[in-house]
C-alpha cells in the first residue's frame, strides 16, 4: 500500500488550538511514518503612528514569542522520537503557511480552527479559513 502522506506541515501560534493541531500532527507523522515541518508566521501589526523605536520593541517581542514556541514544539516532537523542519517567517500567515507547503511538497497540514485573537473566535479563523481556501493539499483543521 501506497502511503499517501509522507510530509506533515504543522502550523503553531501559540494558542490552545494550536496545541492540540501540534498533538494530532506528532500522533499522525508517527502513525504515518512521515516527516513533520513546523511553521510559525509572524504578523506585525501595523503600526503607523508608532516611533521606530516602539516598532523595533514590538517586531522584537513578537521575534521571540514565535522562537519560544518553535522551540517548545520542537522538543516536544523530539520526545516523541521525532526531528522536525523548523519554519519561521514574517508576514501574513496565510500566505507563508500556503507557501511553505507548497516549496516543502507537504502532504497534509495540520492547524488549529482558532488562533490567537478573540474576534476569531465567532468565526473559522480567518487563518485557517484562508489555508484551506487556497492549499494544494488537503489541510487538517482541529478543534
Amino acid at each position: 500500500m501506497i502511503n499517501m502522506i509522507s510530509k506533515i506541515l504543522v502550523a503553531l501560534d501559540g494558542s490552545t488550538h494550536s496545541k492540540k493541531a501540534l498533538d494530532y500532527a506528532i500522533f499522525l507523522t508517527k502513525a504515518c511514518k512521515a516527516s513533520l515541518g513546523i511553521i510559525h508566521v509572524i504578523h506585525l501589526p501595523t503600526i503607523s503612528s508608532a516611533d521606530p523605536q516602539t516598532v523595533d520593541k514590538v517586531t522584537h517581542l513578537l521575534e521571540s514569542a514565535g522562537n519560544k514556541i518553535l522551540t517548545k514544539a520542537e522538543e516536544e516532537a523530539e520526545a516523541s522520537g521525532l526531528k522536525v523542519d523548523r519554519i519561521r517567517e514574517v508576514g501574513y500567515p496565510v500566505n507563508h503557511i500556503v507557501k511553505a507547503s507548497n516549496k516543502g511538497r507537504y502532504d497534509l497540514i495540520v492547524m488549529g480552527s482558532r488562533g490567537m485573537s478573540g474576534i476569531k473566535e465567532f468565526l473559522l479563523g480567518s487563518i485557517s479559513h484562508g489555508v484551506s481556501q487556497h492549499a494544494k493539499c488537503p489541510v487538517l483543521i482541529v478543534h
